[in-house]
């Protein structure tokens, strides 16, 4: 693992740390020690907009797997959720509302209580959401390593007569049939409120860690909820799994009383079977796009990668792919020119961190892209995003969010559009995520990372109206320190 620090917003602040997968995928970044801010206001007096309460209204139930903390109620009108870093609180906003100046509490940060949170995903009810997790500095089973882990969100009524009294109780899943020896690559979606989805690498409790990128073949789960406690199992292991492949973020449309016939599921995936050809690797840490001209940084390792695929399934009414995995063609081939294989200090590159909208008809995913300007320098990319501004090529490249409607075959249909940049070097724009305005248009909502030296860093979330153009871009005026920002859709 390699932490990374950000400054906090406001006086008085402790700069979180920030962590990402080093086995050649990135994983959902983790606030794992919240800065202390003042409280803040968007001038409305039903929302839960004041200082964050205080860690002790959190009870520890078992360490490192049960903690139960004050119930936020979710503001049916909000249709994102966010991790805010001035404060380390899961909030919620309407894309809908630009200008409020904060969202509403959902879950409060409990870091002195041995976890930090990272990306959120809300159930179609309302009533559960799914919490990557991490354990800053940990190094034991008991809270897998450090690694990101999925926590399972209840809403606890409690004294039906007696609202005050409800709780959020948080569950750690690797207790649940998952496995302690786990990390979880930080995305999570819901098929319905029966039914969650995560990709996540898993190991015998008692075996080691993996040290080949061959090795970082993380695979789909599913949480079942229609029982007393939640099971955790393979999800379509006939269909889906592969024991040579890499599945990165999973998106679903959502529903509820069960899945629909022709619910549509977007994921990402790259096979180490993948045959040898110059459109399907990629050389990382090579300072030419070849292979040839040494390593951009001394010591480290020169090696290829394969490319990262997005694809569309369906399903149908039981849950299960009406398709096999080998039966699947990817959205679109990944652009691999000499940009596109400017890789960064994590190893990877193609299509990634794919989301598919709610009605199903269009999809988004982030393009590995290096500097337009210098297509023939290998390291382009290790100078473009420093996730540390102390070393120049610390830089993890961009992650340029591009969108796409589908045709009846699940492939994008004319030519994707490549949503807009505003500064120089361009902004990483990653975790795209569809949501309907009020008005029933469709948005998209992405990050943006941008940090070179001498300059502020940003982390933020923009909202784009894609269909208006690929530069229509809505600033969110509550979500200036988040990250993680994910659609709520409630049914």
């Amino acid at each position: 693992m390699s932490a990374h620090t950000i400054e906090c917003q406001g006086s008085g602040g402790t700069p979180p740390s920030l962590r990402r997968s080093s086995m050649g995928c990135m994983v959902a970044v983790v606030l794992v020690a919240a800065c202390t801010t003042g409280g803040d206001s968007d001038g409305s007096t039903d929302r839960d907009t004041g200082p964050i309460p205080g860690l002790a209204r959190c009870e520890l139930v078992s360490p490192n797997e049960e903690i139960h903390c004050p119930y936020h109620p979710l503001q049916t009108t909000d249709d994102l959720v966010y991790l805010d870093l001035s404060t380390g609180a899961i909030r919620t906003g309407s894309v809908s509302r630009p200008d409020a100046s904060a969202g509403a509490v959902l879950f409060d940060p409990f870091p002195e209580l041995g976890w930090g949170p990272g990306a959120t995903s809300i159930s179609p009810d309302g009533e559960r959401a799914l919490t990557a997790r991490g354990s800053d500095g940990c190094s034991s089973l008991d809270c897998s390593f450090g690694r990101l882990t999925p926590w399972l969100a209840e809403h606890l009524e409690n004294d039906p007569e007696d609202p005050s009294d409800d709780t959020w109780r948080h569950v750690n899943l690797t207790r649940r049939g998952l496995g302690r020896n786990v990390e979880l690559h930080g995305w999570t979606t819901w098929l319905h409120e029966d039914l969650a989805l995560f990709n996540a690498l898993v190991r015998p409790d008692d075996s080691g860690w993996i040290t080949r990128q061959e090795d970082n073949t993380t695979q789909i789960y599913a949480v079942r909820l229609d029982g007393e406690v939640p099971r955790v199992e393979p999800f379509a292991e006939t269909q889906l799994w592969r024991d040579n492949c890499l599945t990165g973020r999973v998106s679903a449309q959502p529903a509820t009383g069960g899945c629909f016939d022709g619910q549509r599921v977007s994921f990402v995936r790259r096979c180490y079977d993948e045959p040898h050809t110059p459109s399907a690797w990629a050389w990382h840490n090579s300072r030419n796009v070849d292979g040839t001209g040494g390593a951009c940084v001394e010591g480290a390792p020169i090696f290829e990668v394969p490319v990262l695929r997005t694809y569309v399934v369906e399903l149908d009414r039981a849950c299960v792919p009406t398709r096999s995995f080998e039966d699947l063609a990817p959205v679109r081939e990944p652009p691999d020119g000499p940009v596109e294989r400017q890789l960064g200090v994590v190893p990877e590159w193609g299509d990634m961190l794919s989301s598919i909208s709610p009605d199903g008809r269009w999809v988004a995913f982030a393009t590995n892209m290096g500097d337009p300007a210098t297509p023939a320098d290998g390291c382009a990319g290790f100078r473009m995003n420093l996730t540390d501004s102390a070393n120049p090529m610390s830089g993890n490249a961009t992650r340029r969010t591009t969108v796409c409607a589908l045709d009846a075959s699940l492939r994008c249909t004319g030519t994707p559009t490549l949503l807009g940049a505003e500064r120089t070097p361009p902004e990483s724009t990653p975790l795209p995520t569809f949501v309907v305005l009020s008005g029933g248009e469709m948005t998209v909502v992405h990050g943006r990372e941008w940090a070179v030296p001498g300059l502020p860093t940003l982390r933020d979330l923009m909202r784009v109206d894609f269909e208006t153009g690929p530069d229509a871009r809505v600033p969110l005026e509550f979500a200036r320190t988040a990250i993680a920002g994910q659609a709520i859709y409630l049914r």
